[in-house]
């Protein structure tokens, strides 16, 4: 989709390249694997605070 003032996409563009980048599944598989070592790491934290929150939920009578 081009017009007046816009630029050209070009099968090497930047444009592509920026593209390709930003849709590269590499970065989200990257982030969770990051998040999964973290909540591994503290596992019992969070399984504690879960628990707090889902009975603060509960007794709030929200239920």
């Amino acid at each position: 989709m081009s017009g007046p003032g816009r630029p050209v996409a070009r099968p090497g563009g930047v444009r592509t390249a920026v593209r390709m980048r930003l849709t590269d599944p590499a970065l989200p598989v990257v982030a969770l694997g990051a998040a999964a070592v973290a909540a591994a790491l503290h596992a019992p934290v969070l399984t504690w605070a879960i628990t707090g929150g889902l009975a603060g939920y509960s007794l709030s009578g929200s239920v």
